[in-house]
């Protein structure tokens, strides 16, 4: 795994290590970016293709490296957005032999309040908001053109707007959680997963799992065997992970429940390992556990805040679990490809 620890404000640095879960509990550095002179933006979770890792910060700017060669790259602006709520895909079209970043951006919104009738009188109002949203895609790497090599190309709307959650990536699909409708003040909320192909760059809309209808800010969308995973936390110890059949339609089904040996306070974010049969789970982006999903056990692997040491590679080994840091981490394989051509 790499982890990518970051500081909930502006960071002077940015810090990118390697880690092996279960064999060690040092982290050792591989990339170590300064930012001058106001540090980098604090940023969502990383994600992870071919070796290559894209950090999106909350401004909208957007990194990708590769740790192996050292290679950092700031990508070029895409369309504002109104709302500065943006997220961002990363991964590989197997089509096209190239790698493709994709991100929403919002135009406008307008909210429409209407009355409502109780018993032939009016009983309160009720407003909805309707957004105008829009997306577009970056390439490079492959055989692409200069023309089309690291600009942003717009792709049709998406048919709802794209939630600030972080999307799933998998081989020529990126799947996003999106809002179907919000009814205020009530804040009666709908959500659906939207399948983005790289084949053809069309939305398709597919429901939640049926454990939810609103992908709640305690739930969390992973990948897990080349399959969409939803985690959905009915209290701060259970979770109920559920896996979908790519295809024309999302078959959900419950592949386990999980009690968790402590409680989160947000997110329960999971990631596949070299055994099939189990899966990472971290929890609050600080404690690694290790799912045995055919019976539900749970093994703690590292407490990262308490136990994790970061070499340095200077003679010096910190632990920063003192500081008020989230230790993101991701699955990575080591890769020599260049992300801007020679």
């Amino acid at each position: 795994m790499v982890v990518v620890p970051r500081k909930y404000q502006a960071s002077r640095f940015l810090n990118i290590f390697s880690f092996q879960p279960g064999e060690s509990k040092c982290a050792e550095l591989m990339v170590r970016k300064e930012f001058q002179p106001y540090g980098i933006p604090a940023f969502s979770i990383p994600l992870h293709c071919d070796g290559l890792i894209l950090i999106p910060a909350f401004t909208g700017t957007i990194f990708i490296c590769n740790p192996a060669t050292g290679e950092f790259v700031e990508l070029p602006p895409g369309s504002p957005s109104l709302l500065r709520e943006h997220r961002v895909a990363f991964g590989f079209d197997p089509w096209s032999g190239t790698y493709k970043v994709a991100r929403h951006f919002i135009r406008s919104y307008r909210d429409t309040t209407t009355a409502q009738m109780d018993d032939g009188e009016e009983g309160g109002t009720t407003t909805s908001r309707e957004y105008s949203c829009g997306h577009e895609i970056l390439t490079f790497g492959g055989d692409v053109g200069k023309e089309e090599a690291w600009v942003w190309k717009a792709t049709v709307d998406p048919p709802y707007p794209i939630k600030a959650r972080t999307p799933i990536c998998l081989p020529g699909v990126f799947f996003w959680s999106a809002l179907k409708s919000m009814v205020l003040p009530a804040k009666v909320i709908s959500n659906v997963i939207l399948r983005f192909s790289l084949l053809d760059e069309t939305f398709t809309v597919h429901p939640n799992p049926p454990c939810s209808e609103y992908l709640g800010r305690n739930d969390s969308l992973s990948a897990l065997g080349g399959k969409l995973c939803y985690i959905h936390s009915t209290s701060p110890w259970d979770n109920s992970i559920w896996l979908a059949e790519d295809g024309s339609n999302l078959a959900w089904s419950l592949c386990r429940r999980v009690c968790l040996p402590i409680p989160r306070m947000l997110l329960a974010f999971a990631c596949a390992s070299t055994d099939r049969d189990k899966i990472f789970i971290s929890v609050d982006a600080c404690i690694l556990l290790r799912c045995d999903l055919r019976d539900g056990s749970l093994e703690e692997i590292i407490n990262m805040p308490r136990d994790m040491l970061y070499d340095l590679r200077n003679g010096r080994k910190i632990n920063i679990g003192a500081l008020f840091v989230a230790h993101y981490m991701v699955p990575y394989v080591e890769s020599l490809l260049r992300i801007r051509p020679s």
